[in-house]
């Protein structure tokens, strides 16, 4: 059987569980934004809408909005936190470099997401107050002008680059430092590495691939399985070294 202190020096029993615990949230967090949002502004689909649909929307629907991304702001901020225990416990002290590889793509994930989700929190409900108030049809071709903008730059880098690229390195050479050093059931490689996998379909229209609505679902949906089975998995690992 896979030994999670086989990288480490022996982790705490209460750390194990605490990683595991946390695991558990980051899994289930995502539950909180998506039902949100989903039936505030039809979140994750609306994304793509035009500025004549969104921001009214958004002038309506102005409290969840913000609460919702405030959720979805803390669950982006635990990945970094999470990736990093799983890295400390999983890898230790003999792959430090690639342990501080992950670190820096889980950082990079996480600052990529806060910049795509501050756009929704602060300019883009300023341009749906304009929007409202706004006189003419010209003034408001301006204001659409500014969200596509808006929108685009920081879809760019959110989803694309925090959601999608920086995120699956992350799990992806998470995934091989375990199998390297043998540290965690042979199931938590490989569907870290499928977990990677369906984040990178995600950003397909990197390379002029339009992944429609559909796979952005499916390649969360797959990320926060595999984060639930890893938190079972270490929560019951921490109980079983408690009883031994």
């Amino acid at each position: 059987m896979s030994n999670v202190s086989a990288a480490n020096d022996a982790p705490g029993r209460g750390f194990v569980a605490w990683t595991g615990y946390l695991s558990l949230v980051q899994a289930l967090l995502i539950i909180v934004p998506t039902v949100i949002l989903g039936s505030a502004i039809d979140w994750p689909v609306s994304l793509g809408d035009p500025a004549a649909v969104m921001l009214p929307r958004i002038v309506e629907q102005q409290s969840s909005v913000r609460i919702g991304y405030l959720a979805y702001l803390i669950y982006s901020i635990l990945f970094v936190v999470l990736i990093t225990l799983l890295s400390g416990l999983l890898l230790g002290s003999s792959h430090r470099v690639l342990a501080q590889i992950i670190l820096a793509m889980a950082t990079a994930s996480t600052l990529a997401r806060s910049i795509g989700i501050i756009r929704w929190l602060i300019p883009i409900p300023e341009l749906a107050t304009i929007w409202s108030t706004a006189g003419d049809g010209q003034q408001r071709h301006t204001i659409g002008i500014a969200y596509d903008m808006l929108n685009a730059y920081g879809g760019t880098i959110g989803e694309v680059l925090g959601v999608s690229i920086f995120a699956a390195c992350a799990i992806a050479l998470l995934a091989i430092g375990a199998w390297l050093c043998a540290s965690a059931p042979r199931w938590f490689s490989l569907g870290g590495l499928v977990a990677a996998g369906a984040l990178l379909m995600t950003s397909s229209e990197v390379v002029g691939i339009d992944p429609g609505s559909i796979v952005p679902i499916l390649g969360t949906s797959v990320v926060q399985c595999w984060f639930l089975a890893t938190g079972i998995w270490l929560v019951w690992r921490g109980r079983t070294m408690q009883q031994a």
